[in-house]
């Protein structure tokens, strides 16, 4: 990790800022990437961590609402650094499970990379839909070559509210209308967004296993997660029984029937 200049950063304020060992310092497994918090207020915390670099920020107006602040400020304070890559994650949601690779490794020619959420069918602004909707909550930068992506996200924010989490709005109508050959889509073991055992939402995904994630992001799930003892670096894959020889077209009929009631698909 230290053949580039690499960070991981997160913003927050009020009650996160006192807790970030809830989730944040799990990022401190990557040895050789500092981990630099932006503290947005008028003091720094009065319980700060020894592996976390605070750096205390002055509230603006701009973004209407603090959280808004937060999602938007977050992508130009990164700037603030000398670093040549850096992972954005939110400060109290987002757990981190294994050591991560290289970011530069992980970006390659990119200048940006992120997860789909869990829905990545959406309707955006400029290209008009998209099957990629990016989650906002885990954004890994090619910091100065992604300078002017950020900007023109950022002025998107301050030029209009919509909701509080509009940064994800912005993100994904610039990037995916103006900027999508800049971009790499990562695996969802970046930002795995699922349901944990015994938690569960209708209409979400639900597993049992963190096996095989880098980077858990669910915050109904997170205590449950943080109970685990350790997950492995890979999730098994179970073999198929073997057919032995070619069906019927009964049995395949059959067979094919009851692969239908599988739920495949996320409801």
């Amino acid at each position: 990790m230290n053949e580039n200049r690499s960070a991981i950063v997160t913003v927050a304020f009020g009650r996160p800022t006192e807790h970030l060992d809830y989730t944040f310092s799990s990022f401190a497994m990557n040895q050789g990437v500092p981990l630099h918090a932006f503290i947005i207020g008028t003091a720094l915390p009065q319980r700060r961590l020894p592996n976390i670099e605070y750096h205390l920020v002055a509230p603006v107006p701009d973004f209407s609402h603090p959280l808004r602040e937060i999602y938007f400020r977050r992508l130009e304070l990164i700037d603030r650094l000398d670093v040549d890559y850096a992972l954005v994650v939110d400060s109290y949601d987002v757990l981190c499970l294994q050591p991560l690779p290289p970011f530069a490794q992980l970006l390659g020619d990119a200048d940006v990379g992120a997860c789909v959420e869990l829905h990545g069918t959406r309707y955006i602004l400029g290209q008009g839909c998209t099957n990629s909707f990016l989650n906002g909550g885990v954004f890994f930068w090619n910091v100065p070559r992604s300078r002017d992506i950020r900007a023109e996200v950022v002025s998107r924010g301050r030029t209009h509210f919509r909701t509080v989490a509009d940064d994800q709005h912005c993100l994904n109508e610039v990037i995916h209308t103006k900027y999508y050959h800049r971009l790499r889509i990562l695996p969802d073991q970046y930002n795995f967004r699922c349901f944990l055992e015994p938690k569960r939402q209708r209409g979400f995904p639900t597993v049992n296993t963190l096996d095989g994630v880098m980077i858990y992001h669910n915050s109904v799930s997170i205590d449950v997660a943080k109970k685990h003892p350790s997950f492995k670096a890979r999730a098994t894959l179970p073999e198929l029984v073997a057919d032995g020889r070619p069906l019927t077209p009964s049995e395949q009929f059959w067979r094919r029937l009851r692969n239908r009631f599988k739920p495949w698909i996320v409801r």
